[in-house]
């Protein structure tokens, strides 16, 4: 099984040439400074004790399913190793080359990627508009996203179609869906009301519900959305 202490020693060269990195937990490096859409390398483990999987990740903080800053979001991609050193997306702990390509492929093939999205408009842009992604985007997915965004009659378009679902007091028969299921009951009055400081508090205080007193909270740092600026 990885090991904290194998992961702390793989990622430390990797912060040491970037200051815009920080470890969190033990296994989740996070560009900084950490806003309510999330840019993260996950070193993970799998079940050889001898290998684990690297993958980028972009978490969206207050979207009704994010129960936690440990929340993973629904885009993300797997890190691939360097052609000379055998490629595929197997990080063996034995390879004596695996610590540099780790450095090398997550500079050339992440941060060109991540570092750009430096508001909250390019980070939904950027989920909303690859295509790689759609069957991980679910309505309720969109509908936030429009949200967020500023798109009101976009989100109101996608809720004509699903927001009949969604009503104050229905017991969910999964019950780790409640709160996902009790926190979109609350958008339609303000959705359908155009009320945009509703929406965005609603937003930010879903967020805050995620982050607030947990580990990334020391790098987090609350971003207004484009639903803000009219």
């Amino acid at each position: 099984m990885t090991t904290k202490r194998q992961i702390k020693d793989l990622v430390q060269p990797l912060l040491e040439r970037n200051a815009d990195l920080v470890l969190v937990g033990h296994q989740r490096v996070w560009l900084r400074d950490v806003g309510s859409v999330g840019r993260m390398i996950r070193i993970d483990r799998t079940s050889r004790a001898h290998c684990c999987i690297v993958d980028w990740r972009i978490p969206i903080f207050f979207m009704p399913e994010a129960y936690s800053w440990e929340c993973l979001g629904r885009c993300h991609d797997r890190l691939f190793r360097s052609e000379s050193s055998g490629g595929g997306q197997g990080w063996y702990w034995s390879d004596p080359t695996m610590a540099a390509d780790f450095v090398t492929r997550v500079e050339a093939d992440v941060m060109p990627l991540l570092r750009p999205l430096d508001t909250v408009r390019k980070r939904l842009d950027f989920v909303r508009t690859r295509p790689q992604f759609q069957g991980y985007l679910h309505p309720d997915w969109h509908l936030i996203a429009a949200i967020a965004a500023g798109d009101l009659d976009a989100a109101r378009t996608i809720w004509a179609k699903m927001g009949e679902f969604y009503r104050p007091g229905r017991i969910m028969d999964e019950p780790y869906r409640q709160l996902e299921y009790d926190r979109l009951c609350l958008i339609d009055e303000p959705l359908m009301a155009d009320d945009r400081e509703g929406l965005a508090a609603l937003l930010h205080r879903w967020e805050a519900e995620a982050i607030v007193g947990s580990p990334l909270e020391p790098h987090w740092v609350a971003e207004r959305f484009p639903l803000e600026d009219g």
